[in-house]
């Protein structure tokens, strides 16, 4: 029994890397280094990236992907491991820009993906995505 007990108070220790305990009001920015890869373009290599990414768990926002400074992204889950969030422009016109993806709240891995949609023709203009470890700053 002591064992499991000591399992468990060891737990939340994990997230206090990353996430401090009270993570429910926190303005979080991470520091993130990472690659970034334009996955509709043929043989496209990884490009080397640092960006930081601001988490706002109060507003439920993340910004610090390219069009986010202008409408931030939406946390749409909070969970034990992870935060998710996702948001397309708010009034698209000819083209349409969305961005999902996750924050790995233990291990600081970011994994999304930006993409440009034709509203037109409903076929993707572009789409990026990024491989990013981050650590708060």
């Amino acid at each position: 029994m002591l064992r499991r007990s000591s399992c468990i108070i060891a737990l939340p220790a994990m997230f206090v890397g990353l996430w401090p305990a009270q993570a429910a009001n926190t303005v979080l920015t991470l520091a993130c280094q990472g690659t970034t890869k334009e996955t509709t373009v043929e043989d496209a290599k990884p490009e080397p990236i640092s960006m930081g990414i601001v988490v706002n768990l109060t507003d439920r926002t993340v910004q610090g992907f390219g069009l986010s400074a202008v409408f931030p992204l939406k946390i749409t889950e909070v969970g034990d491991v992870s935060v998710t969030f996702s948001s397309s422009e708010p009034k698209p016109t000819v083209t349409q820009w969305n961005i999902y993806g996750s924050i790995n709240r233990v291990t600081g891995d970011v994994e999304a993906i930006s993409s440009a949609l034709d509203m037109k023709t409903g076929q993707s203009i572009t789409s990026t995505s990024f491989a990013l470890k981050c650590r708060p700053a």
